[in-house]
């Protein structure tokens, strides 16, 4: 490793471990791979729970009772797995049906999205407290109907949101301090250009998106319906967006400095093109290899896709040098390997629609909720070999009630709580991390038409201080410069800020070649996981005397 990468890695582990180490709580999962903050307290753990309120204005139709508030806010006890209400909050007539939720990776804030197919959606933003309470913080106008889906790009700086109804993608400025709304929306991409919505809402003679018969189906998907955004967790600059109506997988560039989604590079099938509806819902990475997956809601399957990393890295070297994204049109960074079902083969498939897809933390499962078998699909993911990536079949396991439409891990990764919409209910399931095998815990609550499940792991103080620096210091490597805010000044001086600055190399260093820089960048990196492994070690070992 050249002696730049070096002195920087060296200035960085010293300014973290001079005090902003400290915290009791932070251990190597409270920073991924990826830069994004997670508790392994689990007894931080709030959830975070939504309701619909007024059925009449979805696009589907939900069986259970419309609730009269429309947020809940739990503590967890991982000790049991049961829940504490600690909060009833949002008047039915201001946050209506929120049904998509996402907490800051770095902060205690949480965002909701208003699902509504008459009135544009809504986002909240709230500053959540250790015991429960809700401060609203802001609040935008998400320039489309039915909002449904909420991403948060890496650097903190842009939220990005998507409208189901009429299928728009819409981008926001935040605060990568406070988490507020900062301005007017960078960015609306609609790929109807203009054109209206074709089909009608339910109490308008439409059909109720809920069901999955033949006659549904062909109203349905007369519509491009955006089901969600995921941005590529190497660069940050493809922008994932499933298409339930068109049965396809956009892939968008993004330029994350401005916050503007430029341009659409490439779609393809969202499976195998068997001739029936796919109907692509949702998009996950897999936390350690190039693989993706995406949940087929209308064919009740799971597609399997390679990632091509090279092609990302080289879309976002273009990037970096402001070059025309015209040559990369066409080419698509996803290949299909596999596609598999989320429910037993007898079942019929119109019976069925699938709801959440997520991968376990640790990398060695994916899970599925299915509506209608009131299921959770459980698979392996095989570790070696050709096939890893792929995906073989744990088991399906009732939910305790009916329409699983969401669920989520606590920050432990070892209990599933699972949102059943249309039986008012929430059942908490202990997961078996060797097997992959879930079992209830006898833990169930009645909470009106619960359409998603969100676990915030409170942040402490020193944690979010610490992490934050942790985080820019990586990011900044990453961007060859380290800026001012990453920099404690009551432990650097200016001359001291200077020499870290100095120590990073940058593109008009003499000598270094851009393949030099690269594996200077991956040491680097290499250097960051043995950091992350020293704050593990000072998070058990007895504090550090006080500075104050």
């Amino acid at each position: 490793m050249a002696p730049n990468s070096q002195s920087a890695m060296q200035q960085i582990s010293s300014y973290i471990s001079s005090g902003y180490g400290r915290s009791s709580t932070l251990t190597v999962d409270s920073v991924s791979s990826r830069g994004e903050m997670s508790s392994s307290a689990s007894d931080n753990d709030l959830v975070f729970v939504t309701s619909y309120t007024d059925f009449d204005r979805l696009a589907h139709g939900p069986r259970g009772t419309e609730g009269k508030h429309s947020i809940q806010v739990f503590r967890f006890h991982p000790s049991d797995g049961s829940m504490v209400l600690l909060n009833i909050e949002g008047d039915p007539h201001d946050v209506i049906n929120p049904a998509f939720s996402r907490f800051h990776p770095k902060l205690n804030v949480v965002y909701t999205c208003t699902e509504d197919i008459e009135n544009n959606g809504q986002i909240f933003a709230y500053s959540i407290g250790p015991d429960g309470e809700l401060t609203k913080i802001g609040q935008v106008d998400a320039g489309g109907t039915s909002t449904c889906y909420i991403t948060i790009s890496k650097d903190c700086r842009h939220l990005l949101s998507v409208n189901y109804w009429d299928s728009t993608l819409a981008v926001f400025p935040i605060s990568p301090e406070t988490g507020e709304f900062t301005g007017p929306r960078t960015s609306m991409y609609d790929p109807k250009e203009g054109q209206a919505v074709v089909a009608a809402a339910k109490k308008n003679g439409g059909v109720n998106h809920s069901n999955n018969d033949e006659s549904t189906i062909q109203m349905r998907q007369k519509d491009p319906h955006s089901h969600a955004l995921v941005l590529d967790p190497y660069f940050g600059v493809m922008a994932y967006v499933p298409c339930l109506g068109k049965d396809l997988i956009r892939e968008f560039y993004f330029d994350k400095e401005n916050g503007v989604i430029k341009s659409e590079l490439n779609v393809l099938p969202s499976g195998l093109c068997t001739g029936k509806p796919d109907g692509p819902r949702y998009f996950e990475f897999h936390p350690s290899y190039d693989i993706a997956y995406v949940v087929n809601e209308l064919s009740s399957t799971v597609a399997v896709f390679r990632v091509d990393r090279a092609l990302l890295r080289e879309i976002a070297l273009a990037h970096k040098a402001g070059e025309s994204m015209e040559r990369f049109k066409g080419r698509s960074t996803l290949t299909l390997i596999q596609s598999i079902s989320t429910i037993p083969r007898a079942f019929p498939t119109k019976m069925n629609t699938c709801g959440r897809i997520c991968v376990h933390k640790s990398g060695r499962f994916v899970i599925v909720s299915n509506r209608g078998h009131e299921s959770i699909a459980i698979f392996r993911v095989k570790n070696t070999g050709p096939n890893r990536g792929e995906l073989s079949t744990v088991g399906y396991f009732h939910t305790r009630g009916e329409t699983p439409r969401h669920y989520q891990f606590d920050s432990s990764g070892q209990y599933l709580i699972v949102a059943n919409q249309d039986s008012n209910s929430i059942a908490v399931f202990n997961f078996n991390l060797c097997s992959g095998e879930i079992k209830f815990t006898g833990n169930d609550y009645r909470v009106p038409s619960p359409n998603f499940v969100q676990c915030c792991p409170i942040h402490g103080d020193d944690e979010h201080q610490t992490t934050s620096i942790f985080v820019n210091a990586a990011f900044a490597l990453e961007h060859n410069t380290i800026p001012e805010e990453v920099i404690p000044s009551e432990i650097v001086t200016d001359s001291d800020a200077e020499t870290i600055k100095s120590t990073i190399p940058t593109t008009q260093s003499p000598g270094l070649t851009r393949k030099e820089l690269e594996m200077e960048l991956e040491a680097a990196r290499r250097q960051i996981d043995e950091l992350k492994k020293q704050m593990s070690t000072m998070a058990t070992s007895p504090p550090l005397p006080s500075h104050e």
